[in-house]
């Protein structure tokens, strides 16, 4: 058992300890402090003219994926699961190398959930990007009961299985406004 002459001495050894560590995270921000006086101010210029370069950059970025100019106000986006398929009768109908267009399958096809279709205003022919995946033609339909879910066509049931299910977003310029 520990006297209370003992006990004291720790409690007073613990205090200096962290009276230190306090003392030394106060000389921490007086140099942060410091460094951040002898930056200079920002140039709102300069800045304004990154924003603008960055801005004509994502412009000419958005032309070639969609083939036309596009006013920012068209770009939709949305946040979707993503998921490959292959034409074979176990994830198709009747007809596995016909689109619901009417299309035959080939790379770049999507077939998108029926929610985007009627809540969201996608429709086929309507190019589509996905981040990280490519420039995507919509024209194919998923079953009914899929929500926010866009299922990338692969050549093989292999190659489909593989990619899996992915997280991921969607952009595209909506048709509606376009045609206005």
């Amino acid at each position: 058992m520990l006297r209370p002459r003992a006990i004291l001495l720790i409690i007073l050894f613990l205090a200096f300890a962290l009276a230190g560590i306090h003392e030394a995270d106060r000389g921490q921000e007086r140099e942060r402090q410091s460094a951040l006086r002898l930056m200079p101010p920002p140039d709102p210029v300069q800045e304004l003219a990154a924003v603008r370069k960055d801005l004509q950059r994502a412009l000419s970025l958005l032309v070639e994926c969609f083939g036309h100019p596009v006013d920012l106000k068209q770009v939709k986006s949305t946040a979707v699961t993503i998921t490959a398929y292959s034409s074979t009768a176990g994830q198709c109908d009747s007809t596995p190398h016909l689109t619901a267009s009417d299309h035959p399958v080939r790379v770049g096809i999507l077939a998108v959930s029926r929610d985007l279709v009627e809540e969201m205003g996608l429709a086929f022919g309507q190019r589509v990007l996905i981040p990280g995946y490519g420039l995507f033609e919509v024209r194919d339909l998923m079953h009914p009961r899929w929500r926010r879910k866009v299922d990338i066509w692969e050549s093989d049931r292999e190659a489909a299985r593989l990619f899996g299910k992915q997280q991921g977003t969607i952009i595209w310029v909506d048709a509606k406004k376009e045609n206005a």
